[in-house]
């Protein structure tokens, strides 16, 4: 099977999109064609448009931006959409992995509409796929112990995905949360807040402060 992986982070570095892709890597296998394209400040090519149409399987990721895509993910999907509707493709199924930075997956429930009118528009299949929360977390734990892995339900969500992947049929889209107390959350990540705003010469009040 030929699959082809889309990043729609802009970082260049890590992100948390990329963290959640090489989970995913490790877990398909490696028998298949895997190619791995970034389209996070560069376009894609139309050699690489060509090798994402001729293959059998999509798997589209990127990190949630404002309930939306980011907008260097939707020009992608423009230019896909009319290569895919110049070479009359057919039968090709995209999954869709999206993370954001609020604690519950179901924020991502709007841009999944987007994707799935995207399919339906571009004679895609609509795969579904996975919408996780609490994305920022998952680089900061990933050297954790796997008796200890926040993230769990992601790998289990992965693996029902990659195994209706093989047949090439749709997944029921899952919204996952870590494995980790709501409160803990908030309570860490206002901390983090602070400590920032206090390196860059920042106070609390200016944080709460309105413009």
């Amino acid at each position: 099977m030929k699959i082809s992986i889309i990043n729609g982070s802009q970082k260049t570095g890590e992100s948390n999109t990329g963290n959640i892709l090489e989970r995913l890597k490790g877990l398909l296998n490696q028998e298949n064609e895997i190619n791995v394209f970034n389209c996070g400040l560069k376009q894609l090519t139309n050699e690489m448009f060509n090798t994402i149409i001729s293959g059998d399987v999509i798997i589209l990721m990127f990190p949630l931006f404002v309930h939306s895509l980011p907008s260097n993910t939707l020009r992608m999907l423009i230019e896909l959409e009319n290569n895919i509707k110049k070479q009359q493709k057919k039968e090709l199924i995209m999954y869709t992995i999206i993370n954001n930075g609020f604690y519950e997956g179901k924020q991502n429930y709007i841009a999944f509409e987007i994707i799935k009118n995207w399919c339906e528009q571009t004679g895609v299949i609509f795969g579904g796929g996975i919408g996780q929360g609490a994305g920022e977390m998952i680089g900061r734990t990933k050297h954790l112990p796997k008796d200890k892995d926040l993230f769990k339900s992601l790998t289990c969500a992965l693996q029902i995905m990659i195994k209706n992947m093989e047949l090439k049929k749709p997944v029921e889209i899952q919204y996952l949360c870590p494995n980790f107390p709501r409160f803990l959350w908030r309570f860490m990540g206002a901390r983090n807040w602070n400590n920032l705003a206090k390196n860059n010469g920042l106070n609390k009040r200016d944080i709460l402060r309105r413009l």
